[in-house]
């Protein structure tokens, strides 16, 4: 049987009312409404979390447990620390073992923190309290002040009543509440972690013994009959190759890597390295092995070699990043795009000094740039290269930062030598940002939408952004990069970014943050105007969960803003039958059977005729909701019902006014009809005007209304 879509409200319903009936003191003339908000999005926590967090993948700290006595006796654990220390999967162990001993098939949930800053996460938008449940919120995207912290606090009082409790993490500034629920999480050693993986994950027991710090302790190879074989050299090979300050991603990185070296060729190094009687074997050993660490290791040593010698450095690191942005690009393309960098006071002119020394290809190749058979960048002999060299570069010269970012813009300027590689150096730019002090990312967003020759890179920057969101160290840097954009009207490019960044994943992913910044763009009637409400409209109609969560929005948005055109731009947007993404008719039916529903339509046409800058507009979705009635699209009686509600509200203006009356180049049989019905009709007394002085306010006693038309109406009941 399939699932009936239209939503299921309540017939009554009250502001902040959790009881099932709503108690009026005195006179009541207005309708009585709530405000719904959608519950904050909640999905499993993932299974390689779970799985990173328990035997035999576990790397031991003290934090977990710290933390689990702390949700055991509260119900509520703040668990603080830089990225990378290992506060995410160590929130994962305490919850399961807060809940089941540390069995992976504890109930854990990932919440999103999707709320605005000067907001509060309220019962209403939390999960209704479960026995056995285990929550996680990142705070990383979403600092929580002193009142969000409030309202989390009291939440995980009710889960411990019940038996679940409620881990947060984010850094040591992210959470503003009571301190006592803080602990600071202890980075796990980088070395056990990278070991876990090798020998249970990725299936690599050999390279995990090479890793192994006492090679004593690890397996020597022995035959069945020939008796105890000669110790494996290779164990403890590398057990310096990771310091123990990793990050425990990076640990598990760099054993993926390892995971990928041929056994028999780091057994071969190793022979050699030991053979003290063979000189040339013992040194051809060494490099090889130098050679593994530095492929293992993204080249740090390669490159700090290569970039930092006195002499050439300055050319030699020039043409490095040039190939390292631009990897895949014509060697030419690379060459002018390093002749392009910015000049250094007091030295040469960047031309003469490349056309000096080597050759640009021989600087190329001599700084671990391979050349294709189509004499393309690559770095195929060296992976992992490009984006390290970057890496490197920004973190040691601080210095050359700001020369770097012009450099950049300079050169992916439109008709520039790099004006087709901004997809790939923008997801360079975003990789590099994650980690980087003083990420350059957001500035070069703002480069590319900042001259009116963005179009071309709308669809660039949407996807970046989008990008960026999903990412933990990025994610509330992008939330405010795309309400400040909304909000900016006078750059129109940004604000289509913000409209189609919204209509994509993030707007699933962040429903209600993504609605805010929707409700921005709906100020302007502009192109990104137009992407927000296809955004909008096409979110409505994706499930009875989200059409009722933009309705409430609406809604908000008509009372909190009276004389913003957003909130009418909105109803319009949903009431237009022409829509290609129309909830119209959803609404019709909804509405006949919800009080609240009616009302919204009542009190949205009302809102939106008082308002100039959409008058035209309103006009045009009269004329649309005229030929619907004309065509039976949408229920005749019920449809002029409402709109002889909004007639009879107040004294009709401009678009109902030319609906009713004018517009005598409009004589189509549907209008027609919907003037007659609305002259005719019995005017409905589900609602009254809200303003004491209205004149379409009927005495007490009244026993008829008068129509539209100047002719009696029906009895009233």
């Amino acid at each position: 049987m399939a699932e009936d879509p239209s939503p299921q409200f309540p017939q009554q319903t009250a502001r902040n009312n959790t009881g099932p009936t709503v108690q009026v003191g005195g006179p009541n003339h207005s309708p009585i409404n709530i405000s719904y908000r959608l519950p904050l999005p909640c999905n499993p926590v993932p299974g390689s979390d779970r799985a990173a967090a328990s035997e035999p993948l576990w790397a031991h700290t003290i934090t977990p447990q710290r933390a689990a006595d702390l949700l055991a006796a509260t119900g509520l654990v703040i668990i603080t620390g830089e990225h990378g220390s290992g506060r995410r999967i160590s929130a994962v162990r305490a919850l399961q073992t807060r809940l089941a001993g540390g069995s992976t098939g504890a109930h854990l949930f990932d919440l999103a923190p999707d709320w605005e800053d000067d907001e509060t996460p309220t019962k209403d938008v939390l999960p209704q309290p479960h026995p056995g449940c285990g929550y996680l919120i990142d705070a990383t995207s979403r600092r929580i002040n002193s009142q969000a912290a409030l309202a989390l606090t009291s939440w995980a009082e009710q889960l411990h009543a019940l038996g679940s409790c409620l881990a947060i993490t984010g850094g040591p500034r992210d959470w503003q509440g009571d301190s006592r629920y803080a602990i600071t999480a202890v980075r796990p050693d980088a070395l056990q972690v990278a070991r876990n993986h090798l020998a249970v994950r990725l299936g690599s027991p050999t390279q995990a013994h090479w890793l192994h710090p006492d090679p004593n302790q690890a397996p020597a190879r022995s035959g069945l009959l020939r008796g105890p074989a000669a110790p494996d050299r290779t164990a403890g090979a590398l057990a310096d190759l990771i310091p123990r300050n990793v990050s425990p991603s990076n640990a598990v990185s760099i054993a993926e890597r390892l995971s990928g070296i041929n056994v028999d060729r780091f057994g071969r190094a190793v022979q050699q390295r030991d053979d003290k009687e063979n000189p040339e074997a013992q040194k051809q050993g060494l490099k090889e092995l130098r050679g593994i660490r530095d492929e293992v290791l993204l080249w740090t040593n390669f490159l700090e070699k290569t970039l930092t010698e006195t002499g050439t450095r300055g050319q030699d690191r020039v043409m490095l990043l040039s190939a390292a942005y631009l990897e895949g690009a014509p060697l030419e393309v690379c060459i002018r795009a390093a002749a392009a960098f910015a000049q250094v006071p007091g030295e040469e002119p960047v031309a003469r000094r490349f056309r000096e020394g080597r050759s640009p290809r021989r600087r190329l190749r001599d700084v671990g740039v391979d050349a294709t058979a189509d004499d393309r960048a690559d770095f195929s002999s060296r992976p992992g290269l490009a984006l390290n060299a970057i890496r490197m570069d920004w973190h040691h010269w601080a210095d050359e930062r700001e020369q770097t970012r012009i450099w950049l813009a300079r050169i992916t300027a439109p008709g520039e030598t790099a004006a087709a590689w901004v997809d790939q150096i923008g997801e360079r730019l975003l990789e590099l940002s994650r980690t980087e002090v003083d990420p350059p990312f957001f500035s070069m967003l703002e480069e590319w939408t900042a001259t009116p020759e963005a179009t071309a890179r709308i669809e660039t920057v949407a996807r970046l952004l989008t990008q960026a969101a999903e990412s933990d160290e990025l994610a509330r840097q992008t939330h405010k990069t795309l309400l400040d954009w909304a909000s900016q009207k006078s750059n129109p490019h940004r604000r289509v970014v913000v409209a189609q960044v919204c209509r994509g994943t993030y707007g699933q992913q962040w429903p209600h943050t993504s609605l805010v910044r929707l409700r921005h763009l709906l100020g302007n009637d502009d192109p990104a105007a137009g992407i927000a409400a296809s955004a909008m409209t096409a979110y409505a109609g994706s499930t009875a969960q989200a059409f009722a969560h933009v309705i409430d929005a609406v809604e908000s948005w008509l009372e909190r803003f009276p004389t913003h055109p957003a909130g009418p731009r909105a109803f319009l947007a949903l009431a237009d039958p022409a829509n290609p993404h129309s909830t119209l008719t959803r609404l019709i039916t909804a509405a006949q059977s919800s009080p609240k529903l009616r009302d919204f339509l009542i009190t949205g046409w009302w809102a939106t005729l008082e308002q100039p800058d959409v008058r035209e507009r309103a006009h045009q979705v009269l004329l649309a909701w005229a030929q619907a009635i004309h065509e039976k699209r949408l229920d005749r009686t019920f449809t002029f019902g409402i709109l002889t509600d909004v007639r009879n509200a107040h004294t009709p203006v401009d678009a109902m006014s030319r609906f009713l009356y004018g517009s005598p180049e409009h004589d189509d049989p549907a209008l027609i009809d919907a003037r007659y019905a609305l002259a005719n009709l019995r005017a409905c007394s589900h609602t009254r005007c809200p303003q004491p002085d209205c004149p379409n306010t009927p005495a007490s006693g009244t026993p008829t209304e008068v129509g539209a038309a100047g002719g009696g109406g029906e009895p009233l009941d």
